[in-house]
């Protein structure tokens, strides 16, 4: 598990990193949308695993979401919504002779679009913010879309590490019984040695106090967004959402942990530069 983990990081990192800072706007929202509607995918396999028309119109709904968060036109994203919930309510009433049962089933859809759908191309947004300047012939945005995934992934690494070494006390059991409390106190560290380094390279206009306050309260975020997806494939009854990454899982599994906190970081930015 480990080394596929690893091989899966030596492929993924660099190509990231190379689309991330150098790749065209266009291909960098081609690959997040894309990665947003087959999260929205995962989670309507994982909710409706024997109903394909439910999870088709998931997917359908999903990917307008998507290509609504996409264009620049702010009156797409209001008119997306609006056609999402009527689209389902819709299909609740036309479709489906259970209206109880299909009411219900259109709440859990909702959920799972807007969980991957709305939340993860706000790293298109976030991108696209011209605010970040240190003087290198980067995309504009990139160095907060760095910012974020450096965060993520220092404490996923350290909450993996001490959690299996240290990890004694468990931090929700019913959710997910193998993070631990030391495993969510070494993400929280990990996560402040990494807004210090991005303080020093990628932010250094920001106050040290602005950047590890935004580093803590990713860290906390981060792992409230991964107990979110934890509670979902409990309540399904999945260990994964999926397959795509080798030892790693699928788009929610590697995503969970960057929702809450690119949502967050996005509107920090607009609100206050």
């Amino acid at each position: 598990m480990l080394r596929a983990r690893l091989a899966t990081a030596a492929v993924v990192i660099p190509l990231l990193l190379a689309l991330i800072l150098y790749g065209p706007y266009w291909l960098f929202a081609l690959v997040v949308g894309s990665l947003a509607v087959l999260g929205v995918a995962e989670y309507a396999a994982m909710a409706f695993p024997v109903r394909m028309g439910e999870r088709v119109l998931n997917v359908l709904l999903g990917t307008l979401l998507v290509v609504a968060v996409a264009t620049p036109d702010p009156h797409i994203l209001p008119a997306a919504l609006s056609a999402i919930i009527i689209g389902g309510l819709i299909w609740t009433l036309v479709v489906r002779r259970d209206f109880e049962d299909g009411l219900r089933d259109l709440g859990l859809s909702l959920v799972g679009i807007f969980f991957t759908g709305l939340l993860l191309p706000h790293f298109i947004w976030l991108r696209k913010l011209d605010t970040w300047q240190v003087g290198w012939p980067l995309a504009p945005g990139a160095g907060w879309v760095i910012f974020v995934l450096l965060i993520a992934m220092a404490g996923d690494a350290s909450g993996y590490a001490v959690g299996h070494a240290m990890g004694r006390h468990k931090l929700a059991p019913r959710v997910s019984p193998g993070k631990t409390i030391e495993g969510s106190i070494g993400i929280v560290l990990a996560s402040l040695i990494a807004g210090a380094a991005a303080k020093l390279i990628l932010l250094p206009q920001h106050s040290w106090v602005e950047v590890l306050l935004l580093a803590l309260t990713m860290a906390v975020l981060g792992q409230l967004g991964d107990l979110s997806e934890s509670i979902m494939k409990r309540a399904f009854g999945v260990k994964e959402s999926g397959w795509l990454f080798p030892g790693h899982g699928g788009v929610l599994d590697r995503t969970d942990s960057l929702l809450f906190p690119v949502t967050f970081l996005y509107y920090y930015v607009v609100f206050t530069q």
